[in-house]
């Protein structure tokens, strides 16, 4: 938003992006420029409450995200405002690069071996790539994506299929976003919404922190990622990305609720599975809480990636 022109900026803002909402609400706020939000009629009153604390005028507009973004789009049109953000827009992708600088800036690099990220709509995952596979190469970034019907994990190293690219742009991805993530995406891990309950509820006892499903995708693709490649109990370092905490009081009783259940049925199917394995083969094994500890630590296979990108490296250093 600093970027844009004055003359331009005074119009003011408008985006229907909850996910951006409160960042573009500050923003306006920092440049005195006016800020409009256009959100689904379900969207929590807590959220609504902050983003008019800081100015910005709020209308809730229909029961999906789609009709959000419609009346965004008129609204914009209508009033010649400018819309926010533009996932395209380099500095809105440098932006969210800054997070691999944070990450390069506050840890020992060369003992990092994979960062988790959530696919999303892109743009995070894209920025956050360009900034870690240009400054440190040989970390891997592994997408994090809930389950669905189709596996994009096998568009990494296809040839002659749908590619990754092609998938995320028929996701409604914009293409530049698309073609990046193809370029710095090196594995895709994908979890079940039991497996983010049970992360919600991790990260809650390990840090007293409480974040929403979007926000626990990388903490439980972490653990997905390190079971499936047998690396419990391994002493290399990982990180994963908690994107979102955007979380309504009256949600809290229900999720934990719900945790709590993923995480008893999750430890059925162990125990399940620990019972056959010591039928067929005569052995026995144990396993603490969910089969993980949060101090264990994952290694991945190291690679180098080469890429080229449409974003000017010159903007982290502006």
């Amino acid at each position: 938003m600093a970027n844009i022109d004055k003359e331009q900026r005074w119009k003011g803002v408008i985006t229907s992006s909850a996910s951006d909402a409160l960042a573009v609400s500050y923003a306006a706020k920092e440049f005195r420029t006016p800020s409009i939000i256009v959100l689904p009629e379900h969207t929590a009153k807590t959220k609504v409450k902050e983003l008019t604390r800081l100015g910005s005028t709020v209308k809730l507009h229909g029961l999906s995200v789609d009709a959000a973004k419609e009346e965004c789009l008129r609204l914009q049109s209508l009033h010649d405002l400018i819309l926010m953000p533009q996932p395209s827009d380099d500095y809105i992708i440098a932006g969210h690069g800054t997070i691999g600088q944070e990450i390069i800036q506050q840890t020992n690099p060369s003992q990092i071996q994979a960062v988790f990220c959530p696919i999303s709509c892109g743009t995070l995952i894209a920025g956050l790539g360009i900034y870690l596979k240009r400054a440190t190469p040989n970390i891997k970034l592994i997408g994090v994506q809930l389950h669905d019907s189709t596996d994009i994990s096998r568009l990494i190293h296809c040839k002659g299929q749908l590619t990754l690219e092609e998938h995320l742009v028929s996701r409604n991805v914009c293409p530049k976003v698309a073609r990046i993530c193809s370029d710095v995406i090196d594995d895709i891990v994908h979890v079940t919404t039991n497996e983010v309950l049970i992360a919600i509820k991790n990260i809650y006892e390990d840090t007293r922190q409480l974040v929403n499903t979007e926000g626990a995708l990388a903490v439980a693709g972490t653990k997905s990622w390190i079971t499936s490649n047998g690396l419990v109990g391994s002493e290399k370092e990982f990180i994963a990305i908690t994107s979102e905490a955007q979380l309504d009081f009256s949600e809290i009783s229900s999720i934990a609720k719900q945790a709590s259940l993923a995480e008893m049925a999750m430890r059925s199917e162990i125990d399940s599975g620990l019972e056959s394995l010591v039928h067929s083969a005569g052995i026995a094994s144990t396993c603490a809480g969910d089969g993980w500890s949060s101090s264990t630590t994952v290694v991945g296979t190291e690679t180098t990636a080469t890429f080229t990108s449409d974003v000017d490296g010159s903007l982290w250093n502006s």
